[in-house]
């Protein structure tokens, strides 16, 4: 039976359930409080059989900054199914109930981080931008700031951590989950995370380092698993904590912040990436590792802004969720619409047969929509399909559009 989590009467049947899958290092209550706020904070589905929980879907409400105007997000995330229920489209049918109930609610985008890339494509995810982690010396950090001690950041923050994270530097393709509660459960984790930060004069909490290493290596790699910051002076303060970790810490592994170019702060990166078979070696890994799919046409269409000329044209869209909601009062986004590209961008359903038509599906239209890449990119891979010309107009376009990126795991 498919149905909606209930809270404290489901805690103890989830963490059973994902003990078992091994996403949990314990099944005591007490050890897993992370994962209640979670449960608390997020619109869950479950599958029960016989009185056990075998497959979970949860839905967080949040927030995306598309060119510097937030929509209202859907987070997906804990998708999981048990090892007796695999292969029987359990995860396909929760995630569509999560994808259908947040649309009936009016949200704008949905997104989440893959465990692979292909299975959410069939529920009309498509890829996002490829994030960049560095590995590095920190004693290479060109940075000649001398910061003043930071504040130590313990899990208890989490408040602060959360109001920070939600007033840090906006980027186009930012998230922003907005239970509080949440924040609580990403800093729950890690046994031995902590925090390094700045107060200003009105005691909150301004830019900051979440901080992890694996257990037994006190010289590193010692991770940047999340940060904050609200402007370019900050981030370079927090650089110069990291710097000053160096008698210590022989590597630091962090993600690219958006519109940075982390090299321009490292000194020497090719001789340092002559010793990248180390641990403590200097190395970059590039990776795509999170989706998104449009929900409602109108709000994102009508976030769009352009200059020049408003480009017409019709889109026929196909939804590959639309498969999955046989019987249900919505049945996806596939349809033909007729788009104006302007100041003031909108999408009607209705066809003009005098204009050109843009062939797409789902996936790859929120792709284009969100800058990803290019739609004559898009359209090498047959993602989607148009005239040259009208290719020609839409890559002029959307050049404006910054690459995007998430910024918040989940």
């Amino acid at each position: 039976m498919i149905r909606k989590g209930t809270g404290e009467q489901d805690f103890k049947k989830i963490v059973e359930l994902w003990f078992e899958i091994g996403w949990l290092k314990s099944k005591g209550l007490e050890d897993n409080s992370g994962l209640k706020d979670m449960l608390k904070s997020s619109d869950c589905w479950v599958y029960e059989e016989n009185g056990k929980i075998e497959a979970t879907a949860f839905g967080i409400p949040g927030e995306i900054n598309y060119l510097n105007e937030k929509l209202s997000f859907h987070g997906l995330s804990g998708v999981v199914v048990s090892p007796v229920a695999r292969k029987e489209g359990l995860a396909s049918r929760l995630v569509t109930q999560s994808i259908t109930e947040s649309y009936h609610q009016g949200t704008a985008v949905s997104g989440l981080l893959m465990f692979e890339q292909g299975y959410y494509n069939y529920l009309g995810y498509g890829t996002g931008s490829y994030d960049h982690v560095f590995t590095f010396d920190p004693s290479y950090l060109n940075v000649d700031l001398n910061p003043d001690r930071p504040s130590r950041i313990s899990k208890d923050d989490w408040k602060e951590v959360h109001r920070a994270l939600l007033n840090r530097k906006p980027y186009h393709g930012a998230v922003s989950l907005l239970p509080a509660r949440i924040s609580k459960d990403k800093l729950a984790w890690s046994d031995q995370a902590y925090g390094l930060g700045y107060y200003n004069e009105d005691g909150e909490l301004t830019h900051f380092l979440w901080l992890d290493r694996d257990k037994g290596s006190s010289h590193g790699p010692l991770r940047v698993e999340f940060m904050a910051f609200e402007n370019h002076k900050q981030f370079l303060e927090l650089l110069a904590v990291l710097k000053n970790l160096s008698d210590q810490i022989y590597a630091v592994r962090m993600k690219e912040p958006a519109d940075i170019q982390l090299q321009d702060y490292i000194k020497y990166p090719r001789k340092q990436n002559k010793r990248s078979d180390s641990k403590f070696g200097y190395n970059s890994r590039v990776f795509a590792d999170w989706q998104i799919r449009i929900l409602n046409l109108e709000k994102a269409i009508g976030a769009s802004r352009f200059t020049g000329s408003p480009l017409k044209f019709n889109l026929e869209l196909y939804d590959p969720l639309e498969r999955y909601l046989e019987g249900s009062d919505w049945q996806g986004l596939s349809g033909n619409y007729q788009l104006e590209l302007g100041e003031q961008s909108l999408i009607k359903d209705v066809r003009n047969s005098e204009l050109p038509t843009l062939r797409a599906d789902i996936n790859s239209f929120s792709r284009l929509w969100l800058g990803v890449l290019k739609p004559s990119v898009l359209a090498l891979n047959q993602e989607l399909s148009a005239p040259k010309e009208l290719l020609d107009d839409l890559d002029r376009k959307f050049v404006t559009i910054p690459k995007p990126s998430m910024e918040w795991e989940f």
